[in-house]
């Protein structure tokens, strides 16, 4: 045994020690330890000893690698070699021949955050029956930029993904506990989210940060940070919880805070606040963290700032900070009402008028005593239908660029009173109208791009309600009245299956970007967004629930059809032409096809 046999015990013994309800599934590994077997050689068919590392970057995301041998997206690792004395020395090599990376801190004491058993199927080309392996797998993290350079013979390809994205349950809950996450499936009155408060001074040049405990099972330790804190039971709503976390870790009360956006983060909604405050930080008690102090925009590339801190710190200071002409922005507001339809003007047709006789949210541009977008869009608001920021409560939810760079900032608010109380100042008409619908009246394309993404934050924001992570992109590509349909390649989940085709959203991403992404890369085909057609929910390959938003589109020419993720294609005039599919997808077409059948 090239790794002694006490360390192997030692190891084991220690985990256990924090997890003692996994006893009875390590015993056997134990008991063969204390019997001199050679639980560290791969022809040991009694079961033997592998070692796999999670590693995770500055931004908290995990390196997986699509392993040649399995097709499945794992982390790296394998079996000890004889130049190996320890199981940590071990995964190192692995992780530096796989991937190349060799830079790596380890998380805590350097216990291992997981011990799987699990079943390796026989392979009779390799003369190896069916054996167990205790897979030992720690975390470790990797600082600053980080270059991969992988192994062919073993690895297809490396990508840095969402650790929600790891596929062992036991696993993923780990690693996100370790980085201060809260788990994907936990109940929803557990800590359902989390409220960042950034406070700025009166010129919004510098922020109040607190140093952040470096110790491990805290989110981002050792890095400064806004204030921040998850829900509570007694929390009304996120403001509520940004006033009580602001409160408990400076003592600071009756700061006004505005809401200036949402993000999910593995799916965990985090809800950012701005406030001002012109005093000493000196002054304050600081309940959590080392210090705090005033951080300089201009320094945050000097102190240690986490990746998403630093980005959703950026993008308040964005939104606030007045800029001079030329300003190079313009402002949407998507603001709806508890039906989900958004309040719209057709717009006149007087000379010089922009997209003359066309329907579009209320917006415009940026005057020079404006405080930055936002003041924007509250201004405009105001000046165009009456309402004033307290109605429509305004918070940013994404930013177009145009080919010649210019910006649209687009916010969303809501507002459930009767449009004819209001007066409209610049337009010939305002109504509520039916983002599901937007075909029937004429839009620019801006104004229809920016209408479905508000649609489709509305249904990500519910499918999170839901407890639904995963979320998914397909369209009905209509042509000749025929609906395009592909099938699974056969050594796929489902393999053999045909489907509409549709994928999974790409971190960050909306419906609306992800679905003509998808569409390209597995048909080939550009495709126009018609309408919303509705959603349906299905068990995937991990054994969870997603959900599949649905909408019908037309595309710019019916080919050629290139498929990539695909072996067949077929155009399909009626339900009764269908091949073999899921009875989830065959519902929902019953559902949307009726006269089809």
């Amino acid at each position: 045994m090239t790794i002694p046999a006490q360390h192997l015990q030692d190891l084991v013994t220690g985990y256990l020690r924090g997890h003692p309800d996994e006893q009875p599934m390590l015993q056997p590994l134990l008991d063969r330890l204390a019997g001199g077997a050679n639980v560290t050689d791969r022809r040991e068919f009694d079961g033997h000893v592998t070692t796999s590392g999670v590693v995770i970057n500055d931004a908290d995301d995990v390196l997986l690698i699509h392993h040649l041998a399995s097709g499945r997206w794992i982390q790296p690792g394998g079996h000890p070699k004889d130049s190996d004395r320890t199981l940590g020395q071990a995964v190192r090599r692995e992780i530096a021949e796989e991937t190349g990376v060799t830079e790596l801190d380890a998380y805590g004491d350097g216990t291992p955050v997981h011990i799987d058993v699990h079943l390796i199927e026989a392979r009779p080309d390799r003369n190896e029956p069916a054996h167990v392996h205790y897979d030992v797998r720690y975390l470790f993290r990797a600082r600053g930029p980080v270059a991969l350079t992988l192994q062919p013979e073993e690895v297809g390809a490396a990508q840095w993904r969402s650790p929600s994205e790891l596929g062992d349950p036991v696993l993923r809950a780990r690693v996100l506990s370790s980085l201060g996450l809260p788990r994907q499936d936990r109940p929803a009155d557990e800590d359902p989210y989390c409220a960042l408060v950034v406070l700025t001074d009166p010129h919004a040049t510098k922020v109040l940060m607190h140093l952040r405990d470096n110790k491990p099972g805290i989110w981002a330790p050792g890095t400064w940070a806004p204030m921040s804190g998850g829900a509570e039971p007694g929390d009304l709503d996120p403001h509520a919880t940004a006033c009580r976390e602001l409160r408990e870790e400076t003592g600071l009360e009756n700061i006004r805070l505005t809401h200036m956006f949402s993000t999910h983060t593995d799916g965990y909604p985090r809800h950012v606040f701005h406030g001002v405050w012109d005093g000493d930080p000196d002054t304050l008690t600081l309940t959590e963290g080392r210090k705090l102090a005033f951080i300089p925009r201009n320094d945050f590339d000097l102190v240690p700032l986490h990746p998403t801190t630093r980005q959703d710190t950026d993008r308040v200071l964005e939104l606030i900070t007045p800029r001079q002409p030329p300003y190079g922005y313009g402002t949407l507001a998507l603001i709806g009402n508890g039906s989900g339809h958004l309040l719209m003007h057709l717009r006149g047709d007087s000379p010089g008028t922009c997209w003359p006789d066309t329907w579009s949210p209320n917006g415009g541009k940026p005057e020079a005593a404006d405080a930055g977008p936002r003041g924007t869009i509250v201004r405009e608001v105001h000046e165009e239908v009456g309402l004033d920021e307290a109605a429509v409560s305004l918070s940013h939810l994404f930013t177009h660029t145009a080919d010649d760079g210019h910006l649209t900032y687009v916010f969303r608010g809501t507002w459930d009173g009767d449009p004819d109380t209001l007066t409209l100042t610049e337009g010939r008409a305002l109504a509520y109208v039916d983002p599901r619908c937007l075909g029937e009246r004429p839009m620019s394309p801006l104004a229809r791009y920016a209408a479905l993404r508000g649609l489709a934050a509305e249904l990500e924001d519910q499918a999170h309600r839901d407890g639904i992570h995963t979320l998914v992109a397909g369209g009905l590509i209509v042509h000749d009245e025929r609906l395009l349909v592909v099938r699974r390649n056969p050594d796929d989940y489902l393999g053999g299956t045909w489907e509409t085709p549709a994928g999974r959203l790409e971190r960050g991403e909306s419906i609306i970007d992800a679905l003509p992404r998808e569409i390209m890369e597995e048909t080939g085909l550009t495709i126009t967004i018609d309408r919303y057609a509705g959603h349906f929910d299905y068990t995937n390959a991990r054994g969870r629930t997603s959900r599949q938003f649905v909408f019908a589109c037309t595309p710019e020419k019916p080919g050629p059809i290139t498929l990539s993720e695909h072996d067949r294609h077929q155009w399909v005039r009626a339900l009764d032409e269908l091949p073999p599919t899921t009875p989830e997808l065959r519902g929902f077409l019953e559902r949307q096809w009726p006269a089809r059948r």
